[in-house]
This record gives C-alpha cells, sequence and structure tokens, in this order.
C-alpha cells in the first residue's frame, strides 16, 4: 500500500484504532495452528487463499450448539416463574438483544482483526479489561460446565435406575458423575475443534428430538385435564418472576465463542444466502435502523446469527410452553424429570440431550483455554503457553466441575446465578463498551481534526510571541480540545459522543446491571 493510501486509512472517521473495513477481494493470509501435548507444542503454518474458512451452514450449527444444553432444560421453571406471556415477551427481547451484542461482537471483531473474545477486548479497550474479561469468562464457562455435568447426572441417573433398579453400580450419582468427567477431560485435551463441526449437527438434531418429545409429551398432559388452563398465570408480578431473567439470559448465550466462529468464516459465505448482493454496502439503503456490513463476510455472519437464534427460540419456546402448562403448578428446574419415568420417548430424550450435553463440553471448554491464555498474556506478558501447562490447566478445570458437581444437584440454581452474574457481563456489559467507545473514537477523531485546523489558521495569523504566550489563536488556546488522534475511553475518558452507537451502547450497559441487580437481589432473598 502507498504513503498516500496508508493516509487515506488513518483519516477514517472512525479513527485510528477502529478502521472501516474495505470492500476488497479476498486477500491471501497465513494461519497458524498450535498443537499442545505434555512435552510441548508444535505449530503448522497454512497459507489461506481467502475462501477456506467454515461455511455459514455450519457456524448456526456451532452457535446452536454453544447454547442449548443447559438451558433448554430450565425453561418450563422459567415459564412458571414469569407466567407464560410473561416467558414469552421476555424470551423474545432476550433473543432480539443478544443475536444484536453478537452481531456487535462480529462488527469489532473484523475492524480489529481478533481471533477470540480476549484478543479483541485487549486491541479495543486495553489489557486491564481483558484480564477482567478473562477472568468473568472463566468463571462463567466453569459455572457452565458445572451445570452441563448436572445434567449429565440427572440423566443418566434415572435411566440407569429404570433399567438396572437404584441398587446397580451406575445407578449411584457420584459414579455417573466420575464417569462423565473423566469422559469429558479426554475430550478436551485436543486443542482442535474442527472435528466438531458434525458434532455440533447431530446436537441440533437431538436439540430438535428433545423439543419434540416434551412438545407432544406436554400437549398430551394438557389435553387429558378437565380445565386446560387450570393453574396457568400469563404474569406473574411477584419477586418470584425475576428468577426466570438469569435463566432465559443464559439459555440464548453462545458469544464465548462467537469471534471465534466469525474468524474462522468464509470470507464468501453463500451457502445460507443463497443469492448475495453485487457489493455490501446495498444493504446500507434498508434503514437506519438496519445493520449496514462492509464485507459478504460480516453479512455471512449476521445471517448465521439470526438463524441460529431463531431455531434456538423456536425450540425452547416449544419446551417451556409444552413444559409449564403440562405442569403449571410445580415443575421441575429439569422438565424431563417431571414426565413419567418408563415413557420411551422421553427416555430417548434423556439419553439424547444426555450425549449431546456431554459433546458439548469440550465445546464449552475450548474457549475457557483460551480465556486462561489471554489472562495470561494480559498479566504476565504470556504469549504461548507450554503443553504440560496447558494439560494441568485442563485436568484442573474438569475435576473442579466434577467435585462442584456432586454437591450441586439444583440446576435452576446453577442457571440462576451464573446467567445473572457473569453472563450478563459479556453478554450486554462488553458489547455495549465497544459500541461507546466507537462512539468516543469517532467524536475525538472529529474534534481532533477540527482542532488541527483551527491551529493551523492560528498559526498563520499570530506572531510568535503570541504563540510562545499562548494568547489567542496559538496552540494554547482552550477555544476546542486537543485529543489524541488514537484517543477513545482509554484515553479521553467516558465522556458523552452524539450518535446511535453511544446511546445503544448505554442501554446495554445499564441493561448489564439491572440484570446483576436482579440476581444479586433474588439470591439474597433466597
Amino acid at each position: 500500500m502507498s504513503d498516500q493510501g496508508d493516509q487515506e486509512q488513518q483519516a477514517t472517521p472512525e479513527g485510528y484504532y477502529n478502521p472501516r473495513p474495505r470492500v476488497r477481494s479476498p486477500q491471501p493470509r497465513v494461519e497458524v495452528e498450535q498443537q499442545a501435548g505434555f512435552t510441548g507444542s508444535s505449530a503448522r503454518v497454512r497459507v489461506l487463499l481467502g475462501t477456506e474458512g467454515a461455511s455459514s451452514l455450519s457456524s448456526v450449527f456451532t452457535l446452536c450448539n454453544s447454547a442449548i444444553g443447559a438451558g433448554v432444560l430450565s425453561l418450563p421453571y422459567a415459564f412458571q416463574c414469569a407466567g407464560l406471556v410473561g416467558c414469552l415477551v421476555l424470551s423474545l427481547c432476550v433473543a432480539g438483544l443478544e443475536a444484536f451484542t453478537m452481531y456487535v461482537l462480529a462488527k469489532f471483531a473484523e475492524r480489529y482483526d481478533a481471533n477470540s473474545y480476549g484478543s479483541l477486548i485487549r486491541r479495543a479497550l486495553g489489557r486491564k479489561t481483558a484480564a477482567c474479561l478473562s477472568g468473568v469468562l472463566l468463571v462463567y464457562l466453569w459455572g457452565s460446565c458445572v451445570a452441563y455435568l448436572v445434567i449429565v447426572a440427572d440423566t443418566f441417573t434415572s435411566l440407569s435406575v429404570q433399567y438396572l433398579g437404584p441398587e446397580a453400580w451406575f445407578s449411584q450419582r457420584p459414579v455417573v458423575v466420575l464417569t462423565a468427567g473423566t469422559l469429558a477431560m479426554l475430550m478436551c485435551f485436543p486443542r482442535n475443534l474442527s472435528a466438531l463441526e458434525r458434532v455440533s449437527f447431530a446436537a441440533v438434531l437431538g436439540f430438535m428430538y428433545t423439543a419434540g418429545a416434551v412438545l407432544v409429551r406436554g400437549t398430551q398432559a394438557v389435553s387429558a385435564r378437565p380445565d386446560p388452563w387450570a393453574g396457568v398465570t400469563l404474569f406473574n408480578t411477584d419477586i418470584q418472576a425475576l428468577y426466570s431473567i438469569s435463566i432465559v439470559v443464559f439459555g440464548f448465550n453462545c458469544h464465548a465463542n462467537v469471534v471465534s466462529v466469525f474468524y474462522e468464516l468464509e470470507h464468501y459465505p453463500h451457502r445460507l444466502i443463497s443469492q448475495l448482493p453485487a457489493e455490501p454496502t446495498e444493504y446500507h439503503t434498508l434503514g437506519p435502523l438496519a445493520p449496514k456490513p462492509y464485507t459478504y463476510k460480516l453479512i455471512g455472519m449476521l445471517g448465521a446469527i439470526l438463524s441460529a437464534q431463531s431455531i434456538i427460540l423456536v425450540g425452547y419456546m416449544a419446551v417451556g410452553v409444552a413444559g409449564y402448562l403440562a405442569y403449571p403448578f410445580k415443575v421441575s428446574s429439569n422438565i424431563l424429570n417431571s414426565f413419567a419415568a418408563d415413557d420411551i420417548a422421553i427416555q430417548i430424550a434423556r439419553a439424547v440431550i444426555g450425549c449431546v450435553v456431554l459433546g458439548h463440553y469440550p465445546l464449552n471448554h475450548h474457549p475457557a483455554r483460551k480465556g486462561w491464555e489471554d489472562l495470561l498474556d494480559a498479566v504476565f506478558n504470556v504469549k504461548q503457553i507450554p503443553g504440560w501447562l496447558s494439560a494441568v490447566i485442563t485436568i484442573v478445570f474438569v475435576w473442579s466441575n466434577v467435585l462442584t458437581s456432586l454437591v450441586v444437584t439444583d440446576l435452576g440454581e446453577v442457571l440462576h446465578m451464573i446467567g445473572g452474574t457473569a453472563a450478563s457481563f459479556m453478554i450486554f456489559f462488553l458489547p455495549g463498551l465497544l459500541l461507546m467507545n466507537g462512539a468516543i473514537i469517532k467524536h475525538t477523531y472529529s474534534c481532533t481534526s477540527l482542532s488541527a485546523l483551527i491551529e493551523d489558521a492560528g498559526s498563520e495569523a499570530a506572531t510568535p510571541r503570541s504563540l510562545a504566550a499562548g494568547t489567542d489563536g496559538g496552540a494554547g488556546s482552550s477555544s476546542a480540545p486537543l485529543l489524541d488522534k488514537k484517543a477513545g475511553i482509554r484515553d479521553a475518558g467516558l465522556i458523552f459522543a452524539p450518535g446511535k452507537s453511544w446511546v445503544m451502547g448505554l442501554v446495554l450497559v445499564i441493561i448489564s446491571g439491572l440484570v446483576l441487580a436482579v440476581t444479586l437481589l433474588t439470591a439474597l432473598l433466597d
């Protein structure tokens, strides 16, 4: 690129740290794959021509697999807390908000060329914020994995009691937890997750079967009652309704993997959207509130996000509505435990969801391990950890999950605390902060350009004496702010920047605080 091109790139209104992607043909790039083991690590270098990568269709399955599992089985409990219509409205709002924040993360990941959530925050908001994210990410993913082991234990313990008897060795809950933990640990050692594409597809099929089984059996239970609406509440306004917020927020979340999914996405995704526009900028004519992607890759990611959230929403609503209507008075935090133990369809659903959750465990562990690496990089400037340390981190992570799941038996308690605290930080707070930071960069860069013009005009009119004294028109004038061209929150502070991005970012930050406050309040009142 010429010097003139470099100047044009730095002179964009988006600012120094926030360059707008150019509409260009895919360019070759070098990708380094790290493979760690007990004895060390090795690297494999691949030159990508710009067309390789995961398809948008496989990205849909990966995003779905990142969310389904723990949340689907607790949705009837959330409906009981908030009411039928109340939880429907809450689910629609949360699904829309989380789809928006996922698009925000993908958009800024493209601008900063980030390959993980932690690297995005480090490049955009600084090392300290990235270290904070890594800590929160580890807490969130650790709690999620505990919830998955609880599901596996509930599932296979029930099946073993049904078919092997309560005295059987595998009917003991600690045995099931230890067995699941061992299998999960073995699946977590490989660092390459490309083989999980088929696992994600199978997980979506299993999720659809489970939703269908709950829908059919729930409908049958409702039809067998004289009054199908007996005990059903449309809206709950008491303190119990607040418990549904964290469960729903947790259930739709797949933000830990969204940056990595976008990074691996092909540059010209066409399987999900068969007819792409001649130029990505054609989407800019859809209206002021519509997304404005500048690359085909971001268009494909937007389609993957909307498709994944739609699949999750439909399945969750089927499970939540049918499960709540079937047991409106008292529903378990794991809806499968509420149905008859000898129901073959439900037994198959139990086995399917248990296998899906166990197969999802390494997908959830992957960003946790990446979070450890980002944390070591942010705190100790460790760019690459040895293979033996990666193995130790995996062992400690998995077996701490196992020990906790031996004590925790109520899935609703786990989802309530995790979904409302750590998840709100990475789902709402950080995307909101990214929007505000981008708006501040644009605003301060505009002020910097104006200051430079004023300074140049003043230099021509002022005498050297007036410039030295800092009087009228000189560099020392306070008539306009002199902000560095790299200004963002780190340099300019959290200042007001007029624009939709700053306002929407503030709304997301407020939502994050409200979710956290509701979670803490309900925990204290429990």
